[in-house]
């Protein structure tokens, strides 16, 4: 059985759910027809629109109210279909559900709090629907930010923060919701959501990445190995205190390392990761290093002004090239850059 991302969020729900009578489901569109791209298919029909709730639009008020639903000891998921609607819900996040256990030395107390952001990424969506702080949001204590790349780890994410006692900001990345498992997924075989890992494994170049990204490089990788080039690439769904000891195991071998921002690189998980190698002397002379993201712009409309913007397969290997000194050669794409494929239907 083919288990895609979508599929894999609502399972989640429904396990915490069916299991939990003080859990709740909230957010524009959580009971339209679409169902936040599948995500809540069905849920207001087993559970009912008083635990799977469709509210007036008004973010900010709205976080506000489930900070004290988690309060009286609900579990919460709050979606909003993209990441951009969020902004206006800042306040609330920052200085309210981020600090509450800080400010009144509450550390005992549980915050099932799930707030999920759906980032998108080519047509349709431009430069107010393909943003994504998660760099700024996991800089903030008292938060943890998931970014999952696979029906796994969506699975993951979202029943352990449910189920857990903190505030959980989860990326949700559009493009990844066609992506498919045969694992099974239950409580009982659930995914680590912290720690750096390694899913595939080299000796040419140590490659650090996630979200998104993480099938792109690990597609880039099959490519190369016919070309006696191994790429290993580490990853992590938290992006809250990452550790690098993995990071620096692998480097040690490769002598090689590429880090991929899937947004820009201003002030981001990558730069910081850099930084924190450079002050423990890990990166030096000796090390190729190359930091890929997207270009510090906001992200057009138009096909034409788009079609350099992403990290690619064709990029990756041209970096491979330029460090290796090899001339792998690019292959040619089959389909357009800004959509991920002939399942997605926009412009949404």
């Amino acid at each position: 059985m083919h288990i895609k991302s979508t599929q894999a969020i609502n399972m989640a729900l429904k396990h915490i759910l069916s299991s939990d009578p003080k859990s709740i489901c909230i957010g524009l569109g959580v009971n339209d027809p679409k169902r936040i791209f599948g995500t809540t298919e069905n849920l207001v029909e087993q559970f009912g629109d008083k635990r799977i709730i469709e509210p007036p639009t008004s973010e900010n008020s709205l976080t506000g109210i489930c900070l004290g639903m988690a309060l009286r000891g609900y579990s919460v998921c709050l979606i909003h279909q993209r990441f951009d609607f969020s902004l206006l819900s800042f306040d609330q996040i920052i200085n309210s559900i981020s600090k509450w256990k800080f400010m009144l030395g509450q550390d005992d107390i549980d915050l099932p709090i799930l707030i999920r952001l759906i980032v998108g990424r080519g047509w349709g969506q431009g430069p107010t629907h393909s943003q994504s702080y998660h760099s700024f949001l996991s800089s903030i204590p008292g938060i943890n930010v998931l970014y999952p790349y696979s029906p796994e780890s969506f699975y993951a994410s979202v029943f352990s923060s449910m189920s857990g006692s903190e505030p959980t900001i989860l990326i949700e990345h559009r493009w990844l919701h066609n992506a498919e498992t045969q694992s099974k997924l239950n409580p009982a075989n659930i995914e680590r959501i912290d720690g750096v890992r390694v899913v595939s494994q080299g000796h040419s170049i140590t490659v650090f990445t996630y979200g998104y990204l993480v099938p792109e490089f690990i597609n880039a990788a099959k490519l190369l190995s016919s070309h006696d080039v191994e790429l290993e690439i580490l990853t992590t769904i938290s992006l809250s205190k990452i550790e690098l000891s993995e990071i620096k195991k692998s480097l040690a071998k490769t002598g090689r390392l590429i880090l991929a921002e899937p947004y820009t690189k201003e002030c981001s998980i990558c730069s910081t990761i850099a930084l924190r190698m450079i002050e423990e002397n890990v990166l030096s002379q000796d090390i190729d290093f190359s930091l890929m993201s997207l270009p510090f712009a906001h992200e057009s409309t138009s096909f034409l002004q788009t079609s350099k913007r992403y990290i690619t397969i064709s990029s990756i290997i041209g970096n491979v090239n330029r460090m290796l000194g090899t001339s792998i050669p690019t292959p040619q794409s089959n389909y357009y850059h800004d959509i991920p494929g002939e399942w997605f239907k926009g412009p949404f």
